[in-house]
């Protein structure tokens, strides 16, 4: 750590026109970084402004740094001329080469650790927690929302999302999952739950391999009791602006699924292999709200209930740095469904709406 100070203090003295009017103030405020380098990372801005917090990551050409002051920032990579953080972190440029250590990136140099790389700011593509702070690359987001109608008519309608994520320079974890519940009049009318995860390794900036991924989905009303869908595949990037991202994966899978009910001489499950395509789009609208679009095909044998679609379409609207409020339009398809005992015939297309207040945590 002192040669990693040292070496701060050196970069700060030959930052190009830092308080070149303000010696004595630049003094002050290059003591207070080198002091508290075990305590804060530091940024700072081409404005000239510093920022005290912590560096959290860096996705999509943006940073993202936690303030006490100004709570959670998100800043546009070309915004920053200046990081450095004791931390250790992980950090990964375009070629795949991946170095963990304590960060210092300037405008035209990277140093990690006591190594300075050859390599420019322009190539990095991902910074987040190394190996030995794993606690800085976990996202959570927590969803819920209700609808109670009570007189003539007792309706009530709940719904809950979590939205789980752990990135690294290499690598990638999402899982999520989303359940809704609706009574009328003490009758149960809708119950539906599903949950999916993927785990991502990233073998150049586009490219990443998915060694699994899996999907639970229940519907007892499109004679769903479960229907497990495990797989693996191959992921690309179609698009990776700093306002747009685009990914596309494809690959094969195995399923099991369980009827809820069948007639006396139909099988009560199927397995079967299949072929699932999946397209995940994220647009930044605006600073405030974010748009995403995903599907999912999953090609099946007819047994099963033949070929599955899902798709959800939403919108994200910050209230505050922490609170969201999430629209999400769902839409889930199956080719053939299963008859029930009775014979009748679930439809093929289900439709919903549902809207959230989320915490992230």
């Amino acid at each position: 750590m002192p040669f990693f100070a040292l070496f701060i203090i050196f970069s700060l003295l030959l930052a190009p026109g830092l308080y070149a009017q303000q010696p004595s103030l630049f003094i002050e405020e290059r003591q207070a970084i080198v002091k508290d380098i075990d305590k804060f990372d530091w940024l700072r801005l081409s404005s000239g402004e510093w920022l005290k917090g912590e560096f959290k990551a860096m996705y999509d050409k943006q940073i993202e740094f936690d303030s006490d002051i100004l709570d959670t920032l998100f800043i546009d990579r070309e915004d920053v001329h200046m990081v450095i953080s004791g931390k250790a972190h992980s950090v990964r440029f375009n070629d795949g080469s991946v170095y963990e250590g304590a960060l210092l990136i300037g405008p035209d140099y990277v140093q990690v650790g006591e190594q300075r790389l050859a390599y420019m700011p322009k190539e990095l593509v991902s910074i987040a927690a190394s190996a030995d702070n794993v606690g800085g690359a976990w996202y959570a987001k927590v969803g819920l929302g209700a609808n109670l109608s009570r007189g003539n008519t007792e309706q009530t309608e709940l719904s809950a999302n979590v939205d789980i994520k752990r990135r690294t320079a290499t690598n990638r974890l999402l899982i999520n999952a989303l359940a809704a519940r609706t009574s009328n009049d003490e009758e149960v009318t809708e119950n539906n739950v599903r949950a999916n995860g993927t785990f991502d390794w990233f073998y150049t900036k586009a490219l990443y391999f998915r060694p699994v991924f899996f999907d639970y989905y229940r519907d007892p009303f499109q004679n769903i009791d479960h229907k497990y869908t495990l797989g693996a595949g191959l992921g690309y990037y179609v698009v990776d602006t700093q306002r747009w991202e685009w990914d596309v994966g494809l690959g094969p899978a195995y399923q099991r699924t369980q009827f809820s009910n069948v007639g006396a001489d139909a099988a009560t499950s199927n397995s079967s292999t299949s072929v699932y395509f999946s397209s995940n789009m994220d647009y930044e609208l605006t600073s405030d709200i974010d748009l995403n679009f995903d599907y999912r095909f999953t090609l099946a044998e007819q047994a099963a209930g033949g070929n599955a679609q899902h798709a959800l379409a939403g919108a994200s609207i910050d209230i505050t740095s922490d609170i969201d409020f999430d629209i999400s339009l769902l839409w889930d398809h199956l080719q053939s469904p299963i008859a029930n005992a009775d014979g009748t015939v679930p439809k093929k297309d289900d439709y919903k709406m549902i809207v959230t207040f989320a915490v992230e945590l």
